[in-house]
């Protein structure tokens, strides 16, 4: 009777796990969809939407508790029962003791879980004395308590979603701010010897209930306005419009598209990889997660079509990076930007496009180059079936409802995100209306499918409500120690007053500051701190918070982390800094192109200057893909002419810094050699091959 009763909560247990997960996934896209309501059409503001703030809060609390729940479904299910842990546990002290941890880890999730709830649920009883008054009458010792469970809180959740990068760099913010310089100045007052500290670093430090206040409970650090504020609207709206799209088959008819393609193309499915890549990673926001998801698919047909592995790995990583920057999402950064700058969105995507396109045309180039040089073009070719667009057609309607209400009637994104995700539910209720007729089932499988998708859209966005979090948490005691003006400063004057000088350790430390990182985190993070230098060396203020966030996306390339190349490698199979040298050898320009809308700021801001900067810049990119690649189309390139193609590419991109028509030169060069070796040696080769006589049998 025991072990009937032992196996039936085995049985049970699952099914809870699973019910719980879809039910806070459901009620965290229902959340952020009713405040999207209240404020879209006017409707009164009651109970948790009566006030930003308190709406954040539970968005927080019901974030981070549905987040906890998914991992003690996924911790459950990887431990189902205890045999497998005895197992474990037979292999010495370490296998027993990970055995006991990982039969009881299911259980401290679930009580970080409940305490996500009650904690956020302290806050909510008492925040108008915690908005309004603590700051003057002071805080109580449960408020400092409450604050200090929701920092550890966002620093755990941060690092089972994401790893101990983030987390690491939020416990040593903690750290720097609180025992920092105290304790150098203690142990250097008991005469032991210890390492100057820079004066950038210098700071009076922080008491632990400081950084209580300052990092929670006085509805900042964690609860910060930008990063919190943003995530739970505009960024939550379109995540989970991504999940909802997700379950209605979006994925699976981008990937159809790209098998069609991949038969009726010369280069296969390489460039329609890059493509369904770029437009996934604009949606979701983390190239990691956009590696792990469609490179699962698109890196076994690359591999099918005979692509080396490595290069397979390094095709999807790049380009998956590469859709941090595509507007209009821009990976959810664009939000976050628009936010801080304190200007439209619109403007801010439109800033992104030109710095997009010559990103995506130079990749495509970089590809499309390398199938040529290695012979791994697609032999049989079939024509393309159009009628397969046909089946996603559906999907159109609310693209178009986004981009109107985006582009042309300027409505928050909250708003925007909102209109579109009514529209797809609207249209697929008629689609399927239409396809299976108007009954009971078709009603009912209609609404389960909704319903999935929305539990989804929760799903997705709950692993980014800790990092969130976290990084509202880093910027506010970075900020509060003055470490980020010092940074700032310091840039300035290790430069030199040389601005090329301030750009490259802005860049170096835009990298350093993103590895390991989602893009959106190392955007805010590397913003903060690199920003401001760049910024007094009398740069715009959106071209350069376009410039390190170019360069935070490119961290996930980057060695020695390039955490969306190590995923990539590992579903290829193939060696990590093999596909690491593939992948800058691809992604070179856009190391280079962030200093070329500097140079040519009218890539950034728009005016007639840029019909002609764009075209030209856009040639420069493509020699330098020649040169990395050492192929131009028609034969391999030795190293002189390598060096050649450099120059003219340099010369193109920034010509304008010094003489236009060296600018011209430069990028007439790079046509002209193109042209040569594509239209001249390729038709002669062509040729040849014509009047050869065949071996073949």
């Amino acid at each position: 009777m025991d072990a009937t009763s032992q196996s039936d909560k085995h049985d049970n247990a699952p099914r809870v796990l699973n019910g719980a997960v879809y039910a806070f996934g459901a009620l965290l896209t229902l959340l952020t969809i009713g405040y999207a309501t209240v404020l879209a059409f006017g409707l009164p503001r009651v109970g948790i939407y009566r006030q930003s703030e308190l709406y954040v809060n539970v968005f927080l609390g019901l974030g981070l508790a549905t987040y906890y729940v998914d991992c003690a479904r996924t911790t459950y299910q990887s431990n189902p029962n205890s045999a497998a842990a005895a197992d474990a546990g037979s292999k010495g002290l370490r296998g027993r003791l990970g055995a006991v941890y990982a039969r009881i880890d299911p259980v401290i999730v679930i009580g970080l879980a409940i305490a996500s709830l009650a904690s956020t649920a302290y806050v909510h009883v008492n925040f108008n004395r915690l908005f309004e008054d603590a700051h003057l009458v002071g805080y109580t010792t449960v408020d400092i308590l409450v604050g200090t469970v929701l920092i550890v809180l966002a620093i755990d959740a941060t690092r089972r979603a994401f790893g101990w990068v983030i987390a690491a760099v939020a416990i040593g913010s903690v750290l720097y701010a609180h025992w920092l310089t105290i304790g150098l100045v203690f142990l250097a007052s008991n005469a032991v010897p210890v390492v100057d500290v820079p004066e950038v670093f210098r700071h009076t430090g922080m008491s632990w209930t400081e950084i209580a206040r300052d990092g929670a409970i006085s509805i900042n650090g964690v609860y910060d306005s930008t990063l919190m504020g943003i995530g739970s609207t505009w960024v939550a709206i379109f995540i989970m419009f991504a999940g909802i799209a997700k379950a209605f088959g979006l994925m699976e008819f981008v990937l159809d598209i790209g098998r069609e393609f991949g038969s009726s193309l010369r280069t296969g499915v390489v460039q329609v990889a890059v493509i369904s890549s770029m437009i996934m990673g604009s949606i979701t926001g983390s190239a990691a997660a956009n590696t792990a998801t469609t490179g699962s698919f698109t890196i076994p047909m690359l591999q099918e079509q005979g692509i080396r592995d490595d290069f397979a790995a390094s095709i999807e990583a790049v380009a998956s990076a590469g859709g941090q920057m595509l507007p209009p999402v821009m990976g959810v950064a664009a939000f976050l930007m628009a936010d801080l700058l304190g200007v439209s969105y619109v403007q801010v995507v439109q800033a992104g496009v030109i710095p997009a396109a010559l990103f995506y045309f130079s990749v495509c180039v970089a590809v499309h180059f390398a199938v040529l040089k290695f012979g791994w073009t697609s032999v049989e070719l079939t024509s393309f079936d159009w009628r397969l667009l046909l089946s996603g057609l559906h999907f159109v309607v609310p693209l178009f409802v986004l981009l109107y209400t985006l582009i042309y009637l300027r409505y928050t994104p909250l708003s925007a995100g909102l209109y579109t995700i009514l529209t797809i539910v609207g249209v697929m209720v008629v689609k399927n209306f239409y396809d299976a007729g108007i009954g009971l089932n078709t009603a009912r499988s209609t609404g389960k499918q909704t319903l999935d998708g929305v539990s989804r859209g929760g799903l997705e966005m709950a692993p980014l409500v800790g990092v969130l979090a976290a990084m509202g948490l880093i910027v506010e005691l970075l900020e509060g120690t003055g470490l980020t003006q010092g940074i700032a400063t310091t840039i300035i004057g290790l430069g030199g007053g040389l601005l090329i000088v301030v750009l490259v350790l802005a860049m170096i430390t835009s990298i350093l500051f993103g590895l390991g990182m989602p893009t959106p985190a190392a955007y805010i993070l590397v913003v903060v701190l690199v920003a401001p230098g760049v910024i007094q060396m009398g740069v715009p203020e959106l071209t350069t918070h376009m410039f390190v966030f170019y360069f935070a996306m490119l961290s996930a390339i980057t060695p020695p982390v390039a955490i969306s190349v190590a995923i990539g490698s590992r579903i290829a199979g193939t060696s990590f800094m093999k596909s690491c040298l593939q992948a800058l050898r691809i992604g070179a320009p856009g190391f280079v192109i962030p200093f070329a809308f500097v140079a040519n700021n009218s890539l950034i801001y728009w005016s007639t200057e840029t019909m002609v900067a764009f075209p030209l810049v856009l040639l420069g990119t493509v020699g330098l893909i020649v040169a990395t690649v050492g192929f131009d189309g028609a034969h391999d390139l030795s190293y002189p002419i390598r060096v050649g193609y450099v120059a003219a590419a340099f010369a193109a991109m920034f010509g304008s810094l010094g003489h236009f028509g060296l600018q011209l030169a430069g990028a007439g060069l790079v046509a002209a050699g193109l042209v040569y070796a594509n239209l001249v040696v390729g038709y002669n080769a062509e040729a040849r091959r014509g009047t050869e006589p065949s071996t073949a049998e």
